[in-house]
């Protein structure tokens, strides 16, 4: 049977915008079955500039009416001014801007109809929406289902106790799920430890005979109020939530990251693995369980692999060695846009990983006063790694741009070396911070 790493391995994991091939209703006198709702601006943005708020919902781009990504991707290729006008509606009210061509700086979630659940279904009320915000897709699923449970752990706490915001993986062969929680070190199982939360993990067999009793346990779990950890639900291997079933099972209800629908979705896919949670009983001591993850942080630090994971400082080694010394030019498209695609999710993860990271210590400071100057030199070296990555990150190469003839350069390829190189200094230094932090009584 395949390993959970193996199988991630297979399947990229895909971050760029998801598109749907049109909305049949764009235009429609009767409410459209697509919307596109700011979820986020950018700061100094056009759009914040102008006044465009989260919670808007664009209506209209350049005259012509919105209701998916697909079709506002193909209204600003069409722009041909060098302004426009764009109507978003803020409650009852239609708002019109002004706004340049061009990139807008708005986070945009798109939106369906909700479905409704057949008269059998069983769903559990209230699990919110994921949000590719909290980009640990296990950490945001987790904390999701420890906030309709009552625990109010938040992602940045589950990231930073459990080491996946301070650790950085890289698989020899250019895997894209590198930074998943479960594989190499497993920090998944980790958080699910200072949750209180006991995993019975079940895997679908190669021949799938065993899928009638995964669901079987599924069903069981929703029936007694407790979601299940899953992945592959939806489009690409990122984990979600079942909330409920139809149809006996056959039917699984969801929150996934990529969803489209406010209430919950239907899975498209039958999820390769599962956990099935149960509280292992007294809620581990948080203090405790801050102070196992600092030895779980100097430990991925230090180690040379887990599995067939280069970790920590090794990682980072083994990442440039394969950017200097490997022929991309033997690679087919197909081959080369998997390994493009390893990099540059490898790379975005590592700089959002430090944010969430920073976010934690800060936690850690006011819990622990007397922490705060170790805390506050970490917070430190991951600003001045962050600030040595990011601008690098728009200049990578997408899987957008491997078309046939592309080529990855040397020279771009040698300028990563240098900023990943300037980023690994910083970890290095971090190391000593961390083992004293674990030492610590």
């Amino acid at each position: 049977m395949k390993t959970l790493a193996t199988v991630l391995c297979l399947f990229p994991v895909l971050v760029l915008a998801q598109t749907c091939p049109g909305c049949p209703n764009s235009g429609a006198e009767s409410a459209p079955c697509h919307w596109l709702e700011v979820t986020g601006v950018v700061p100094d943005g056009p759009a914040a500039k102008a006044g465009v708020m989260p919670g808007d919902a664009l209506t209209s781009y350049d005259g012509k009416p919105m209701g998916c990504r697909a079709e506002l991707t193909a209204a600003q290729a069409a722009v041909a001014s060098d302004s426009l006008v764009a109507t978003f509606r803020r409650g009852q009210k239609e708002l019109s801007f002004v706004l340049p061509k061009g990139k807008l700086g708005i986070y945009f979630a798109e939106w369906m109809n909700d479905v409704s659940p057949d008269s059998g279904a069983k769903l559990i009320a209230g699990v919110p929406n994921l949000s590719w915000n909290e980009m640990n897709s296990f950490m945001g699923a987790l904390q999701a289902v420890g906030n309709k449970l009552g625990d109010h752990a938040g992602y940045a706490f589950l990231c930073g106790v459990s080491g996946a915001a301070f650790r950085t993986q890289f698989f020899d062969t250019w895997c894209p799920s590198s930074p998943d929680a479960t594989v190499g070190f497993d920090a998944g199982a980790v958080a699910l430890k200072a949750c209180g939360l006991n995993p019975t993990w079940l895997h679908v067999s190669s021949d799938g005979k065993n899928k009638p009793q995964i669901v079987s346990a599924i069903r069981k779990s929703i029936d007694a109020g407790m979601p299940a950890l899953a992945i592959d639900l939806i489009e690409t291997p990122e984990w979600g939530i079942i909330v409920g079933y139809q149809k006996n099972g056959d039917e699984l209800l969801c929150r996934t990251y990529f969803d489209k629908r406010k209430a919950f979705d239907i899975a498209q896919k039958f999820p390769f693995a599962v956990a099935i949670l149960k509280p292992a009983g007294k809620m581990p001591d948080e203090d405790a369980s801050i102070r196992d993850g600092f030895a779980v942080v100097s430990e991925n630090l230090a180690a040379e692999k887990y599995g067939e994971y280069y970790s920590g400082l090794a990682a980072f080694d083994k990442w440039t060695a394969r950017l200097r010394e490997d022929d991309f030019t033997k690679l087919d498209s197909e081959k080369l846009s998997n390994v493009v695609q390893a990099n540059y999710w490898i790379y975005q993860r590592l700089i959002a990983d430090r944010k969430t990271g920073i976010e934690y210590l800060q936690l850690v400071a006011q819990k622990m006063p007397d922490l705060q100057p170790k805390t506050d030199a970490l917070v430190a070296l991951y600003q001045q790694e962050i600030a040595a990555l990011e601008p690098l990150l728009e200049q990578l190469p997408s899987p957008g741009c491997v078309v046939p003839g592309w080529q990855w350069e040397q020279a771009d390829r040698d300028k990563q070396v240098v900023t990943l190189a300037s980023a690994r200094l910083f970890e290095e230094q971090a190391l000593p911070l961390w083992k004293e932090l674990a030492a610590a009584k």
